[in-house]
C-alpha cells in the first residue's frame, strides 16, 4: 500500500510561520480575507512577487523569521 505524503505549499508554510488567523494576516497586509483563503487552498500555493514583499515587510515588523526557501515550492 502506497502512502501519500502531504507537501506543504509556500503559502501554507509562510502562513503557519505567522501563527495568525487568515483574517488577521489579511488585515495586517491590507488584503481581503478571501485572498488568503484562496491562496491557502490553491494547489500550487505559489506566492507572487508583490505578496512576497508584503509578507516580508510584515515578517520584519513582527519578528517572524522567513527565508527564501519558504517561498519556493517543493518539486517532486
Amino acid at each position: 500500500m502506497t502512502q501519500k505524503t502531504h507537501v506543504r505549499t509556500p503559502w501554507q508554510t509562510v502562513f503557519d510561520k505567522f501563527g495568525m488567523s487568515q483574517n488577521a494576516l489579511a488585515v495586517a497586509c491590507g488584503w481581503d480575507r478571501s485572498k488568503v483563503s484562496r491562496a491557502l487552498g490553491d494547489k500550487s500555493g505559489v506566492i507572487n512577487g508583490r505578496d512576497q514583499i508584503a509578507l516580508l515587510k510584515l515578517a520584519r515588523e513582527r519578528g517572524v523569521a522567513l527565508t527564501g526557501d519558504d517561498f519556493l515550492p517543493v518539486i517532486k
